[in-house]
Order: C-alpha cells, then sequence, then structure tokens
C-alpha cells in the first residue's frame, strides 16, 4: 500500500467515527463547540486534515 492509499484509508476512517459520532451528538443535544472539538481531536488522531 503506498501513502496515498493509506492517507485515504485513515481519512475513510475519521470521516466514517466523525459521522457516527456526529449522528449520537445531534440526537443528544451535545453541544456545538464540544462536538467541534471531539470532531477536530477524531482527525488529529488520524493524522489526517478535514477540509468542509
Amino acid at each position: 500500500m503506498d501513502n496515498s492509499d493509506s492517507y485515504n484509508l485513515k481519512l475513510s476512517q475519521a470521516r466514517g467515527f466523525a459521522s457516527q459520532l456526529g449522528m449520537f451528538a445531534e440526537e443528544n443535544d451535545i453541544p456545538k463547540d464540544l462536538w467541534d472539538a471531539l470532531e477536530s481531536t477524531i482527525y488529529d488522531f488520524y493524522q489526517v486534515s478535514h477540509d468542509r
């Protein structure tokens, strides 16, 4: 696996995890600033950047 495939896999995993937790955050009225911090931490953990 080359670096771009590895990065894309990490990015996909981060997006999937953030999406799952995002649904949880919406359903449970998690404050936006707390959710933003958690989402940022997820992408930092996977060592990828997310473009909006």
